[in-house]
């Protein structure tokens, strides 16, 4: 029993003395409502990907409490970019679409540690400030969108100095809202120029690489 209270306690001596933790993340944000197909005859989509999105995550997190090796819980803050481009052709006129979301988060994680392997599971909740703006075929609409955002996440700390790590996760709004909305006729014979909605990104993949010290 003394050698598996060494074994754990040499295990989870990295961990204690981690505090801070940076991360950067490509992000595969998907959900926006931009068919790749022509609606009613209005437009077609002749070059990008208006279904999924990229840009980056940055995130510092410091610990607040630690339970032994097995549990941490932290505070983080993070900044955002994502975005989406593509061209529409509408008869003879090819005009650009684009989609992008920038801001702020803060949030609250858990990290789950299984002993003696590196690897950690993790759950957390983001509270996301983004400036939203969408524009097609001269068409533009801007938000200030305020979501809180569920984190269900993977990490495998790597076995070199500085305790670098990989990570993977799975991200959604807890709460969803369409930013254009249609109030006339004109409006709606925009919105069919235009090939879409606007909606916001709905869902992400994210991979990234980051360090704890």
């Amino acid at each position: 029993m003394s050698r598996l209270k060494a074994l754990a306690l040499a295990t989870s001596l990295p961990l204690a003395a981690q505090t801070w933790d940076l991360r950067l993340e490509v992000p595969f944000p998907k959900g926006q409502n931009l068919p790749q197909t022509m609606i009613s005859g209005s437009g077609e989509l002749v070059r990008g990907d208006l279904d999924t999105g990229h840009g980056l995550i940055f995130s510092a997190s410091h610990r607040l409490i630690r339970v032994g090796p097995i549990l941490k819980l932290e505070w983080g803050t993070e900044f955002s970019h994502w975005r989406a481009d593509g061209q529409l052709l509408n008869g003879t006129e090819l005009s650009s679409t684009q989609l992008r979301q920038t801001g702020l988060g803060l949030g609250l994680n858990a990290q789950f540690w299984l002993p003696f392997t590196g690897l950690a599971g993790e759950l957390g909740a983001i509270e996301r400030v983004q400036h939203y703006r969408f524009e097609a075929a001269g068409v533009k609409q801007t938000e200030t969108l305020a979501r809180p955002w569920l984190r269900v996440g993977l990490r495998y700390r790597l076995p070199l100095p500085l305790d670098p790590y990989i990570a993977a996760s799975y991200q959604q709004p807890i709460t969803k809202d369409h930013p254009v909305k249609l109030q006339s006729t004109g409006e709606l014979q925009d919105y069919l120029k235009a090939q879409g909605s606007g909606q916001e990104f709905e869902r992400m993949w994210t991979f990234g690489l980051g360090v704890m010290f």
